[in-house]
């Protein structure tokens, strides 16, 4: 059996034992992004449209992204509730920050995903009534399934937010810093797999902790750009560390 982390595989092999199962071998591997497929992307003409189309959205102003499907696990609407918080305690921020949100509908056909899409979208259209004036709309939600449009969020976001209650990896955790030239700073939930490689050069948002996500994506905002390279190249590097080319091959070598 393979693990994207060792924690998924020691929590695995507890749970043998707690039950009195023998467990199987295991390995751990992660898994990486496929870097020349991600750089194609967006090197292509629909990307450098949607580029275009962000930019006339966001402007100037800081892009806070997400790239998510709508699943419970993915827990959006506490992101956006901290991004709200946010709002509320740092007056200076409004009209100067947006949150680019970029959501997949996911098997809309179970009830439970239906309902957690029409709360997702009722937080963003409350938190936009709220907030919005003339000039600016606080959420900029995009549920259309646009990969070029996520992977030029990916690249033009100052600060990308990715908060899972839980989930296996999270490739968009490592996608962002290796598609983004804009030294942006990661906000990662530990409950993420990809936190056991991420992590040291991340900012924590605990994913039930509203207030404490909010805190991280301020510290995020305010890091000091002299140190947002350093910062940025660590995660990079982090993030290309294993492929899927490194990760196949592990997969090869288990099954010998």
């Amino acid at each position: 059996c393979g693990f994207h982390t060792e924690r998924w595989r020691q929590a695995f092999e507890d749970s043998c034992v707690a039950n009195e199962v023998t467990p199987p071998p295991t390995f751990v591997s992660p898994l990486g992004p496929d870097l020349s497929d991600l750089q194609a992307t967006l090197a292509s003409p629909e990307c450098r449209t949607e580029q275009e189309w962000l930019d006339g959205q966001v402007g100037d102003r800081e892009l806070i992204v997400r790239v998510d499907r709508v699943e419970l696990s993915k827990n959006l609407v506490r992101g956006f509730l901290a991004y709200e918080h946010l709002l509320e305690t740092r007056p200076a921020l409004r009209e100067r920050i947006m949150f680019g949100a970029f959501c997949y509908p996911s098997r809309e056909g179970l009830a439970d995903y239906l309902a957690y899409r029409n709360e997702v979208e009722s937080t963003v259209a409350r938190i936009n009534e709220r907030w919005q004036t003339p000039g600016w709309t606080p959420i900029l939600y995009d549920p259309s399934d646009n990969y070029p449009r996520s992977v030029a969020a990916l690249a033009r976001a100052e600060v990308m937010f990715v908060n899972p209650i839980r989930d296996g990896l999270n490739l968009v955790a490592k996608e962002a810093p290796l598609l983004n030239a804009r030294d942006a700073r990661l906000v990662l939930s530990p409950g993420a797999g990809a936190w056991d490689e991420l992590g040291p050069h991340a900012f924590e948002a605990h994913p039930f902790d509203i207030v404490g996500s909010a805190r991280a994506l301020e510290a995020a905002l305010d890091y000091p750009e002299a140190q947002r390279q350093d910062r940025a190249t660590a995660l990079r590097t982090a993030a290309a560390s294993h492929t899927p080319a490194t990760w196949l091959a592990d997969q090869l070598a288990a099954a010998g």
